[in-house]
C-alpha cells in the first residue's frame, strides 16, 4: 500500500506531504481544494500520463514521490513532469521508465473509477490473484521471462526479421556443410596449395618454352 507521498507545484498543490495511518485514509474538501489532485499525483506513480499543462502556473517542474511497502517490499518512485520538455521517472533512486515504473508500483496499488475496475478485468490481475491464493513460487517464471527478455535482446542486435535471420543461418549452414566435406586437416593447406599452384605454372611454362625451341 502507499504509505507515504509528496507532491510539489501539481496544479494547485504548492507542496503537500502525507503520511498515511493505519487501516482507511479518507481524503475530503471543498470543491476545487485539490483533492483530485492527489488522485493525479498517486496516477503518476503507477505510471500514468505526465501531462505538462498539470504542472503550477509559473513554475518550471511539477515532484511526485511516493513510498510503497507490502510486507518486507519497499520501493520508492519519484516523477518529475516539466512544464517544457520531456518528463523524468525515477525508481529507487535510479533512472528508470514509466513501463518500469508501471509494472512495479501495480503490485502495490490499484486505482478504481467508475467502469473501471481495471486489475479485476486484466488477465494479469486476474492470474496474479490465483498465484497468490494457490501460494505458486514465481521464481522459475520470473528467470524463464528474464532469460526470454535476454534472447530477445541478442535478436534485436542480430538485426533483420525471423525470415531473413533463417535465409542467413541457411547460407551458413551450408557453407559451414562445405567445409566439412572438403576435410581439411592442415591448416596452411592454403599456403601449401598456392606454392604448388605456383610450380605447375612454372612446369607449364617451361614445356611451352621447350616445345618452341624444339
Amino acid at each position: 500500500m502507499l504509505h507515504e507521498i509528496s507532491v510539489e507545484n501539481l496544479g494547485v498543490v504548492a507542496e503537500l506531504h502525507l503520511v498515511m495511518g493505519a487501516g482507511m485514509t479518507a481524503v475530503t474538501g471543498e470543491t476545487g481544494a485539490g483533492k483530485t489532485l492527489i488522485v493525479d499525483a498517486i496516477s503518476l506513480l503507477a505510471g500514468g500520463r505526465a501531462d505538462a499543462s498539470a504542472v503550477r502556473e509559473g513554475c518550471a517542474e511539477a515532484v511526485v514521490e511516493g513510498r510503497f511497502v507490502r510486507g518486507d517490499d519497499e520501493v520508492v518512485v519519484r516523477r518529475v513532469v516539466v512544464a517544457h520538455g520531456r518528463s523524468r521517472a525515477y525508481l529507487d533512486g535510479r533512472m528508470a521508465t514509466v513501463a518500469e515504473i508501471a509494472e512495479v508500483v501495480a503490485r502495490h496499488v490499484d486505482l478504481y473509477a467508475q467502469h473501471a475496475q481495471h486489475s479485476l478485468l486484466s488477465v494479469a490481475g486476474q492470474r496474479a490473484a490465483l498465484d497468490r491464493f494457490a501460494e505458486t513460487d514465481l521464481e522459475p517464471l520470473r528467470g524463464a521471462r528474464s532469460k526470454r527478455d535476454r534472447l530477445r535482446g541478442d535478436l534485436r542486435t542480430l538485426g533483420g526479421d525471423p525470415a531473413t535471420r533463417e535465409r542467413e543461418a541457411e547460407l551458413l549452414r551450408f557453407q559451414i556443410a562445405e567445409l566439412d566435406a572438403a576435410a581439411i586437416a592442415d591448416a596452411s593447406e592454403d599456403d601449401r596449395l598456392a606454392e604448388e599452384q605456383s610450380m605447375l605454372g612454372s612446369v607449364l611454362e617451361d614445356r611451352r618454352r621447350v616445345a618452341a625451341a624444339l
